[in-house]
């Protein structure tokens, strides 16, 4: 196990160049704005129903997801390592078709980093190698064959969640074993034909090696998020985005401010394109920026390969994403069950599903959370929690989340937080089967730490 940290300071630091994935051939490529700017499928309410928004990492102190070297918060620029190769969406000409932006932003780019941490941030393996990318190509096909049942298909775009869900339930095959364009495909529907010829109805040998353990989504991003994110960061949370498409940005070198794409041409609406943060800079552009890693190949947006924003990657000015992007989330790595917590009892035969720890956390806001890190022996989907403390009223939330490992948590307002002791819990969810039961015990809540 390689517990190097997972993030450096942009001050006299530099990122190892934005190389293309293994195995890829690099060619000049024609970079255009294509006059619909279908790059990607605006996100649908299915994408983030009964998904809880991420809270401040700090709630997660003390529970087997703390992260280990989390960057000072004093931290004007964070940029996270250990990241995947940047992929090359599309052919040569139309770098934006086949739509597969969300399958390589949110399945391959932040699966891979994913699936390369251990919980407390601490490197795995290797992201940049392409045995252990998640394949975009097969996990696009998948998406549009067994979740739309055909409703889109390539080059149409797709949903995001839905990665995140095979992630947690199956993994995915290698980019190693199925790459995105193995056949140097110059034309879409030559793409799109290999892509549609994929076999996605069973899951190919070694796909559960690529699992990760659960996510969190933000589906109202505001430029008030501003604060939380940089914590994300720092605290090494890469995070998957979709929103507007901004005009100008498919040229090879899109204009900059002080190093940073302001959108200056404002966005095109409706439209939709999938691309990860994966760092942030207080100096850059006009008031700060967020470092992005795009699919438009390594050759997009290019410069010195000592620059942590160029060949692939590039600075957003805050004040352009907050403006256009609307939907993010994140993930949590995966971890083999643990043997301690509190096991509940299930109502019928199933997984074992463990509460590992339970702390109250009071956010930044004055919303009180009583929160639960857990874990299952498979991965189920979680459809509710209900608690009732020793003291205090009882709650209850409605949930839609695929997990092996991660938090849920439920939320009270008012001047009373949730007490420290014994909290009787009862969670239903859905099993592999199609089985639907309700797991229940008492646990001990700890106070939150000072």
């Amino acid at each position: 196990m390689h517990r190097a940290s997972f993030l450096i300071g942009a001050a006299g630091a530099l990122a190892a160049a934005a190389q293309p994935a293994a195995g890829a051939k690099v060619r000049a490529s024609l970079f255009v704005d294509p006059a619909n700017g279908k790059w990607g499928a605006e996100i649908s309410s299915r994408d983030f129903s009964g998904v809880l928004r991420g809270l401040s990492p700090r709630a997660l102190d003390g529970t087997v997801l703390q992260a280990a070297n989390p960057a000072p918060e004093t931290s004007h620029a964070v940029i996270l390592t250990n990241l995947p190769s940047v992929a090359t969406q599309g052919v040569p000409g139309s770098v934006g078709s086949p739509g597969s932006c969300e399958a390589q932003s949110f399945g391959y780019c932040l699966g891979a980093y994913t699936a390369a941490r251990n919980p407390n941030g601490s490197v795995k393996w290797p992201a940049s190698d392409a045995a252990n990318q998640p394949s975009a190509a097969w996990l696009y096909q998948w998406e549009h064959q067994l979740q739309e049942h055909d409703a889109r298909i390539c080059p149409a775009g797709s949903g995001a969640k839905p990665y995140a869900d095979k992630l947690v339930a199956d993994g995915a095959p290698s980019t190693a074993a199925i790459p995105y364009n193995p056949h140097d495909a110059t034309t879409v529907g030559a793409e799109c034909t290999y892509i549609k010829g994929l076999n996605v109805t069973t899951m190919p040998p070694g796909s559960s090696r690529l699992l990760v353990g659960s996510y969190k989504v933000y589906s109202n991003v505001q430029s008030s998020d501003l604060a939380h994110f940089k914590e994300l960061i720092r605290h090494g949370h890469a995070i998957a985005f979709s929103g507007l498409v901004a005009k100008g940005y498919g040229v090879q070198s899109p204009p900059l401010v002080n190093g940073a794409f302001t959108a200056p041409q404002g966005f095109k609406n409706p439209s939709g394109h999938g691309q990860v943060i994966v760092g942030y800079d207080d100096s850059k552009g006009p008031h700060g920026a967020f470092l992005v890693q795009n699919s438009f190949g390594p050759g997009w947006n290019p410069g010195p390969t000592s620059d942590h924003g160029r060949n692939g990657r590039i600075w957003w000015d805050y004040d352009a994403f907050f403006g256009s992007q609307k939907y993010a989330l994140i993930m949590f790595p995966n971890a083999p069950m643990s043997g301690t917590g509190t096991t509940l009892h299930a109502s019928a035969a199933g997984p074992r599903f463990v509460v590992a720890n339970a702390t109250v956390h009071t956010d930044a806001k004055g919303k009180h959370h009583l929160l639960f890190v857990t874990q299952a022996s498979e991965a189920v989907t979680i459809t509710q929690l209900h608690v009732a403390p020793h003291a205090g009223r009882q709650a209850n939330v409605k949930l839609n989340e695929t997990m092996r490992l991660g938090y849920q948590y439920v939320t009270r307002r008012g001047k009373k937080a949730f007490p420290p002791g014994p909290c009787k819990v009862t969670y239903t969810l859905k099993t592999r089967s199609g089985a639907t039961l309700n797991y229940s015990g008492t646990v001990q809540v700890t106070a939150a730490r000072a």
